[in-house]
This record gives structure tokens, sequence and C-alpha cells, in this order.
């Protein structure tokens, strides 16, 4: 149990370091050693509150994580009914955060995939709320890198500036880690939804780096309407620095008016 709250605790970074740790103890000897932290258990930490900072009403800026554990647990056990009774207590658990993982509730039922959390949580939430990150990854990322379609789309109807936003280990937004991991349906749903300004190159490598994993899996619909709009993408680097250009090379028929344009 002390290993699992401790996994699920980490962010993206720090659980690959734990994965396969088969004690708490191991686990976290191995984060310690790594991000040189005082080691408490999440128990033993305390939590700020998300908004803390800019909201005058809440006199609480940082109070004791014993009293937010109870809604916690619930939350990591799928138990939205026992989450709900709490939160009558403790009605700023929703929007909390724990310090040095920066995690809130919202990301941890995120993490679990517990859907009919995540829909309730995102309702007593803020839109700024949703772009909490922990080891730089956004909520919306983790949803989208682990395909959760319904997830996803809860999140971006509560805000679309989430939809920009890039993960700070990789420079990835949740569209292109949801292309690399080939998770499609929700690739054209993020699509459908993201301004297609986003995509250009004057905005970051993400609309090329859409355009290369697509072509190199041959679901070309979406390249060839990006390289259409826009042909300048075919030089634009993604962010593995490599262009379209390259793919496009080894695919002379499939956009011909692409390889013109690389072509002058």
């Amino acid at each position: 149990m002390a290993l699992h709250t401790i996994q699920i605790s980490c962010g993206p970074e720090a659980f690959a370091l734990i994965r396969d740790s088969n004690s708490a103890k191991f686990a976290w000897d191995a984060l310690a050693a790594n991000f040189k932290t005082q080691a408490l258990l999440p128990s033993d930490l305390p939590v700020e509150s998300a908004t803390s900072s800019n909201n005058p009403g809440y006199d609480e800026s940082v109070c004791d994580f014993r009293q937010y554990q109870p809604f916690f647990k619930a939350v990591r056990s799928g138990d939205w009914n026992k989450a709900k009774e709490l939160l009558t207590l403790h009605p700023n658990a929703a929007r909390a955060k724990i310090p040095y993982s920066n995690k809130t509730a919202l990301y941890i039922a995120t993490e679990l995939e517990h859907e009919h959390i995540v829909e309730e949580l995102v309702q007593l939430m803020l839109e700024e709320d949703l772009e909490i990150k922990s080891s730089g990854w956004t909520a919306l990322a983790v949803a989208a890198d682990r395909g959760n379609i319904k997830i996803v789309e809860c999140m971006v109807r509560k805000s679309k500036k989430i939809l920009s936003i890039a993960t700070e280990n990789n420079n990835m937004t949740p569209i292109f880690l949801a292309c690399i991991s080939e998770h499609w349906d929700v690739v054209r749903y993020l699509y459908s939804v993201t301004p297609l300004e986003d995509l250009m190159p004057d905005k970051g490598p993400y609309g090329a780096g859409l355009v290369c994993h697509s072509i190199g899996v041959k679901k070309f619909d979406i390249a060839q309407e990006l390289i259409n709009g826009c042909p300048k993408l075919v030089l634009t680097e993604d962010p593995f620095g490599i262009s379209p250009m390259h793919a496009l090379a080894f695919l002379p028929s499939i956009f011909p008016s692409g390889l013109k344009f690389c072509q002058q």
C-alpha cells in the first residue's frame, strides 16, 4: 500500500525511476537519491491551495495534508461518493495540490483513469486549475498520452487554453503526445478543436511533429490538410529535429505539391 501511494504521487519522470520497485523503501531511496529531497511520505506533506496566491477570500495558504488525506484516498480508490462526502468538510480539497509532486486530485484521478471522478472534479475547478503541472505535465497531457478520449473531451470542454500547453521535459503538446502514442481517436478530436494557428511554424514544432509522425504511420489526411494550409511546415523541424521534408522524400506520390514546394 505504501509503495502504491508513493508511485501515484509521482510525476511521469519520477515514476519512471520507481516503476519496477518492489518495496516502498527501495522506491523512496531511489527518489531521494535522484532528487535529493527530504524523504517524507506523501501523508506527511503539506498541501497548498491551487489558487491560494490569487484568491483573496482564501486565507489558509498552506495546511496540513492530513485533513485532505481521506479525500485523496477516496479519489485514488475511485470512490466518488466518499470523496464527495469529504468535500463537504474540506471543499478546498478539490483544488489542492501536493507540494513536490504538485499533483491535484484531478491529476491523480486522470493517472488512474477514474473517468467519473474526473468529470466531477472538473466541474468544481476553475479553468486555470487545469493548467497545473506535475513534473512538467498537465492532466490533459497525461490523458492524451494514455489515449483516454472521454477524459480528454471532458477537460477540453472546460478549457481550450490547455490545448497549447506543452510538457516541460520533452516539449510536446497534448495532440502530439496522442499522435506519437498512436491514439488516433484522441488525435482527430484534438485536431478538430485546436486552433490551426497553434500548429503553425511560428508557434513551435508541434504542427511539424504532427505531420512527420502522421506520414510515418501513413495517416495522411491530417498531414495533407496541414501542409496544404501551410507549406512552410514541410521545412519546419519537429521536437526531435526532423522535418516533414525528410518523411515526404520517401513518399513522393502522396504530397506532390509539398515536394514541389520543397524543390523550389
